[in-house]
């Protein structure tokens, strides 16, 4: 029987940018043919019986525009991966270079989708007790992300499998990440059945429309729907409001309050009062001394230790807030320049830590010159209970579960090997056996499955997930310089699986 191969030779509209006719190693993929299928059928079957055996047939070449035509069309999937993979940017019309642009967005969006239907199963996994509240954490650690953002990813994957029309938007790449976020902000306060009414009603036109004018047309449709429906909103708003800290470069970090409008003006209209005191010859400029009034605000209620509307404030581990900064002793006498570490915000500058220093509390701290690992504090005048706290807050900085950044001065004294009531408790509550957990993080190791292992030799914690997934947060140095030590078994941090045979959930 005669056999006849198709190729396809593609061509661009205008030559490489170096004047070259731009060749291709060899026939087109199997998903460039997906693509251009509907270009083969140019070729009628009695024109390819009548070609001699083993001949080469060339289909046309796609032009510019016919080539963004067939992009344009090509529904998100593995195939249009394969398809866009191929192509070389520098080769294509101007027109396929736009559509395979939007192609890989929709790409991206598909892949979205297919990634929140595994976090939604993972969820469903974990159901159990209170497994299901750390279901975020598996899958920070394994992004190598920040909780919050997980967070985002699991209730974003849980708002679209209760939506699945908004799903399927996403999946088939109508929309993206961005506009599913929207859709689903935007109808979270809703009964479910309402919530899906109200996204069928906008999804023809989501595609077309910009974020911020998706978010105002489902304003306007919540508005249409229920008067009280701005009510609720505001009042589930001002539920949400909270104040977060967010490090920047040059030694420098945001701070941003989500507030209602009216205490949120009522904020700078303060800040605006007190930078308007400034004397004639103040060089500062009015930004500089809105950020000014707002830091000497608090600065002066930490000096005073008194809360604006009277009282002490509240102590952490019988000590008042204040700042904890760790540096070493040649850098504070001014031998060299190594950067010292602001807890809860990072590495700053070794003269910053010097103007900190000239007004502060010192508290002597011995380290391996080796390892820069902690193995002594000097003597305060506390008692025994209050000389162990303070040698554990110096020595793990942050909550030793990896990835978090939650000073150690805020977070619970947790005993890694849990504590037996039955036994001693001097032999329990011992330096090698308390680390510092934020409180998400201790609930996390006594309910969530977890279990953890503390390396004497380098003060690194082992922690194994219940999927067996292990992760290594590695000692940080008393003088704040960068861990290095590698993850078990000398690979990255979350790279080891192992299994896990470990069911029973410790106790406090």
């Amino acid at each position: 029987m005669a056999r006849t191969s198709f190729v396809h030779v593609f061509e661009t509209a205008a030559p490489a940018r170096d004047g070259s006719t731009p060749s291709r190693p060899g026939p087109s993929t199997s998903g460039i043919d997906l693509v251009f299928t509907q270009m083969m059928a140019t070729v009628t079957p009695a024109a390819a019986h009548s070609v001699p055996s083993g001949s080469v047939v060339r289909a046309a070449a796609p032009s510019g525009v016919e080539l963004a035509s067939a992009l344009d069309g090509a529904a998100p999937g593995v195939d249009l991966v394969e398809v866009l993979g191929s192509l070389v940017p520098a080769d294509l019309h101007d027109a396929a270079l736009v559509e395979a642009i939007a192609g890989w967005e929709r790409i991206a969006s598909w892949a979205a989708a297919q990634q929140a239907r595994l976090i939604v199963e993972l969820g469903r996994r974990r159901e159990i007790g209170r497994l299901g509240e750390y279901v975020a954490d598996e899958v920070a650690l394994r992004l190598s992300t920040t909780r919050a953002v997980a967070e985002r990813k699991v209730g974003l994957a849980t708002c679209l499998d209760a939506m699945p029309e908004v799903h399927d938007a996403l999946r088939s790449g109508e929309i993206d990440v961005r506009k599913a976020v929207a859709l689903v902000d935007a109808t979270e306060h809703l009964p479910i059945e309402e919530a899906r009414r109200a996204a069928v009603l906008v999804l023809p036109d989501a595609r077309d429309l910009t974020v911020p004018q998706l978010r105002a047309r489902l304003r306007r449709l919540d508005l249409t729907r229920d008067v009280g429906a701005a009510r609720r909103r505001e009042a589930r708003a001002v539920d949400q409001r909270h104040v977060t800290l967010s490090p920047a470069p040059d030694s420098m970090a945001w701070i941003n309050a989500y507030l209602p409008a009216v205490d949120a003006m009522r904020v700078f209209t303060a800040l605006d009062a007190l930078a308007g005191t400034a004397a004639a010859d103040d060089r500062r400029g009015i930004d500089a001394r809105r950020a000014d009034a707002l830091s000497d605000t608090f600065a002066r209620i930490l000096d005073g230790g008194q809360a604006p509307g009277g009282g002490a404030l509240v102590t952490r581990h019988r000590r008042r807030p204040h700042l904890h900064v760790t540096a070493a002793a040649t850098t504070l006498l001014g031998l060299d320049e190594a950067p010292a570490e602001l807890a809860g915000y990072g590495p700053i500058p070794a003269a910053t830590a010097r103007a900190l220093a000239a007004d502060a509390t010192w508290r002597r701290i011995f380290t391996d010159p080796a390892t820069g690992q902690l193995t002594g504090i000097g003597p305060r005048a506390y008692r025994a209970g209050a000389d162990l706290t303070a040698t554990v807050i110096a020595r793990d900085v942050t909550c030793t579960f990896p990835g978090c950044r939650t000073p150690s001065f805020r977070c619970d004294l947790d005993h890694v090997e849990p504590f037996d009531p039955d036994s001693p408790g001097e032999h329990q509550t011992t330096c090698d056996n308390l680390h510092a957990l934020c409180r998400h993080h201790h609930r996390l190791k006594t309910h969530g499955g977890w279990t953890v292992t503390r390396q004497p030799s380098t003060g690194a914690t082992d922690w194994t997930a219940p999927t067996g997934h292990r992760y290594r947060r590695p000692t940080i140095p008393a003088d704040g310089t960068p861990p290095r030590q590698p993850g078990i078994g000398g690979e990255p941090p979350g790279s080891g699986f192992v299994r896990n045979d470990t069911e029973r959930p410790p106790p406090f």
